[in-house]
């Protein structure tokens, strides 16, 4: 764990996709937009996207019968897919297995699934580097590999689709929101576990591009284990971190499993009140306590997500090709910052989760034919 150094920021390509998926909403009345010392940079949404991300019609309605096994890591976060897993097959007259895998050995779970002999296969924050055995046997079977929330892109020999491959803009959102809260003068630690490449994506956000929004802010990051967080480890580490460093006053967590147990173990070590809880990826959990533990945070649509790598699916067995431009649509997932009370009772139809955009299972029912 080090101070960060500030780097040159590169350009923020997969803003624009979520962009087109609601993220210019005016929300002048969030907390975030307020008149600060600084010049406030641009608030992020506080509203949720309508539409989902492509439009195409199939050719055809997707063959009944196709089997698909999707390979569920063991964090609590991956457990959130399963519904729309089954959902989406469901619907397509599909039959869906779930099958979980051990994060320290995933190629053996992928394996295990080749064996099995599915049409497909979904699986969910392995980078390819880890299978590159299993995902070269899975090519020569023909059966493609779908994948979300790992940066890798698609590529012969990888993995057929990639969605919620970054959370660059999570860490976006997020990050506008504290400057614009802190009045220009947030001190963050990010808490995360970088063995896990899409995580990254929202850290080197903050080392990259933090500092030309807001110069004087500052950052460090807090790393973490699968072990920790299943242990139970987390909360005293980060109750250790900020007694070491008192300036911090936002803690910024890049999963929701990250968070658990951190607002019991702040009131025990008299921390709370003294720091803002915030993050990415976001649950029913976390949306519950906003505006009195939690402060931020954005919410994952994994619901969603899992109907993308279904859709992936479906246009693959009517023989469709998935284009450049298709893989460009679903490479990061809409999002959306839920800050105050009053956002946060949106979700209250849905017990304070967010599967995705309104009706957007009627919408991937029309693209696929299902009426027809």
């Amino acid at each position: 764990m080090s101070r960060a150094r500030w780097l040159v920021a590169p350009a923020l390509v997969v803003v624009l996709a979520v962009a087109a998926c609601g993220g210019d909403d005016d929300d002048a009345a969030s907390p975030a937009a307020s008149t600060t010392a600084q010049a406030a940079v641009e608030a992020p949404p506080t509203k949720p996207p309508t539409e989902i991300q492509v439009s195409q019609e199939l050719p055809s309605r997707p063959p009944a019968g196709k089997r698909a096994i999707f390979l569920q890591c063991e964090l609590p976060a991956c457990e959130r897919y399963v519904p729309g897993v089954q959902a989406a097959a469901k619907a397509l007259g599909w039959s869906a297995k779930v099958q979980v895998f051990k994060n320290a050995n995933p190629g053996a779970g992928l394996q295990s699934a080749i064996n099995e002999r599915p049409d497909y296969i979904a699986i969910t924050g392995i980078p390819a580097a880890a299978l590159k055995p299993q995902l070269k046997a899975a090519a020569e079977a023909d059966i493609p590999v779908i994948s979300c929330a790992t940066p890798d892109k698609p590529e012969p020999g990888g993995y057929a689709m990639q969605c919620g491959g970054s959370l660059e803009v999570d860490a976006d959102y997020v990050g506008r929101w504290m400057v614009n809260d802190s009045g220009g003068d947030a001190d963050m630690v990010a808490v995360t576990i970088p063995q896990f490449p899409v995580l990254n994506t929202e850290t080197d956000w903050f080392k990259e591009r933090l500092k030309g929004q807001c110069a004087g802010c500052s950052f460090d990051q807090l790393d973490v284990s699968v072990q920790d967080v299943g242990g139970g480890a987390v909360p005293q580490k980060v109750v250790a971190y900020l007694q070491s460093h008192p300036e911090v006053k936002y803690v910024y967590f890049t999963f929701n499993d990250l968070t658990r147990g951190v607002p019991a173990a702040l009131r025990t070590a008299g921390l709370d009140g003294k720091v803002k809880l915030v993050g990415a990826a976001g649950d029913a959990s976390i949306m519950k306590e906003i505006g009195s533990t939690q402060s931020a945070w954005t919410i994952a649509p994994n619901v969603y997500s899992a109907w993308v790598m279904f859709d992936a699916m479906a246009r693959l067995s009517v023989g469709e090709s998935l284009s450049d431009e298709y893989a460009s649509e679903v490479y990061t997932s809409p999002t959306w910052v839920v800050d105050s009370a009053a956002s946060a009772k949106l979700l209250e139809p849905t017990g304070y989760d967010w599967y995705g955009p309104e009706g957007f299972e009627e919408q991937f029912k029309t693209l696929w034919k299902l009426g027809t």
